[in-house]
């Protein structure tokens, strides 16, 4: 417990800490009252993999270039005016919906924005908390934001619903922007380590190439993109475009349903923080990742049969436990392998490789809502295909088992 308190003695963590507490807060509450407003008030729930798509095209399509601009240039810069970026959407969508022109269409246009900000966002976030914490701290750093940042998320479908219940949107999103400036506020006053920012650099591409050489040269890093590649396309869809269905149509419910499962899903990601954060996996983290997936696969897939709101919150809750347990082993092996003058390319391309297969996902799950195949045989497929290939990859890749 000395190591985890002296983390929070450390200013530039504190700081950087409490405004990720307020981003994801503000996301979660986002999240669900604009997929509530899709699926319920707009009715067109078969359309709702176009927002997602249309957010994650241009998130990984610059990925890239934000890993580059992120070895460029200072990190909370960049952080500072994806946030003030994101405020100012937020209060858009509340004068689109005063003047009654928040559609499907607008919307999806929203996305696309929130997208390209992600881009260079996560590349900035995530090469800085290195960059302010000590190597040694890195592990419990990474449990503990992960951690954190998912009580945000717990808290937000809870909050979101019931501002649902109480207010209208336009305040729900004026809200969303408060909390969005306030992480802005915080991120703001981190004093971010000096470094040789005028250095001579190489041309745009040519660092991207370099930066992929690097990845695929490591066995670690190769292997944690093939692992990300194969889950997110059998998993994205499903989850983004699952969940939302099951609460509306299994479960007969509201908004306040589908919050119940999101807040299940993030408690689970809370409750595996706390435990990584008091017990930082050492050994076998490659294959501990690959075998969490496994189980992810086999629980995602028996939700959309699930009628019964108890067992779908213990079933969301289980697979939030699952995520964080690969998600946070993964950071720390990227962190522990990554050359510190590349990590903001290593990131931006383990983001596009575990994300760029996304858009497909959701485009294979709406096709297939389209063509009236129900999400009860969507969700098994994918879910269960992805299981099976992890197990191949355990069985045919050496790296997986035997990298610590």
């Amino acid at each position: 417990m000395t190591q985890v308190s002296s983390l929070f003695r450390n200013r530039n963590f504190l700081l950087l800490w409490l405004s990720s507490i307020f981003g994801n807060l503000a996301l979660a509450i986002a999240t669900l009252s604009e997929t509530w407003y899709v699926v319920k008030t707009l009715g067109v729930k078969e359309q709702l993999g176009f927002v997602m798509i249309a957010g994650s095209v241009p998130r990984i399509v610059l990925m890239a270039f934000g890993g580059v601009l992120a070895d460029r240039m200072k990190r909370t810069r960049i952080i500072r005016f994806s946030l003030t970026t994101r405020v100012f959407l937020m209060l858009a969508l509340v004068g689109l919906l005063y003047v009654n022109a928040l559609n499907i269409v607008t919307l999806t246009g929203f996305a696309f924005l929130y997208g390209a900000l992600d881009a260079f966002f996560w590349p900035a976030r995530d090469a800085l908390l290195p960059s302010v914490v000590p190597d040694l701290d890195l592990p419990r750093a990474n449990s503990i934001m992960l951690t954190t940042n998912q009580i945000g998320l717990v808290f937000g479908p809870v909050l979101g619903g019931a501002l649902l219940a109480l207010l209208s949107y336009e305040w729900v999103f004026v809200f969303t922007a408060v909390m969005l400036a306030a992480g802005t506020f915080c991120v703001a006053q981190v004093k971010e380590p000096p470094m040789d920012w005028h250095a001579a650099r190489k041309q745009v591409l040519a660092e991207l190439k370099e930066g992929v050489q690097y990845a695929l040269s490591s066995p670690v890093l190769r292997s944690l993109m093939i692992i990300y590649a194969i889950a997110n396309l059998l998993f994205m869809g499903p989850l983004a475009l699952g969940v939302p269905i099951v609460a509306a149509d299994n479960l007969h419910g509201n908004a306040a349903v589908l919050s119940y499962l999101q807040s299940a899903f993030a408690a689970g990601m809370v409750t595996g923080g706390f435990l990584l954060t008091i017990f930082p996996p050492r050994k076998k983290r490659l294959l501990m990742i690959a075998l969490v997936i496994v189980a992810e696969g086999v629980l995602l897939g028996s939700l959309s049969h699930v009628t019964w709101l108890t067992l779908a919150v213990c079933v969301q809750f289980l697979t939030g436990l699952g995520v964080v347990s690969n998600n946070v082993p993964m950071m720390s092996l990227i962190q522990q392998y990554a050359d510190r003058s590349k990590i903001g390319r290593v990131m931006s391309l383990n983001t596009m490789a575990s994300m760029g297969l996304s858009p497909l996902s959701y485009a294979m799950v709406t096709g297939l809502l389209s063509l009236h195949i129900g999400i009860g045989v969507i969700m098994p497929a994918f879910c269960l295909t992805m299981s099976a290939a992890m197990l191949v990859l355990i069985w045919t890749m050496p790296a997986i088992r035997q990298i610590d």
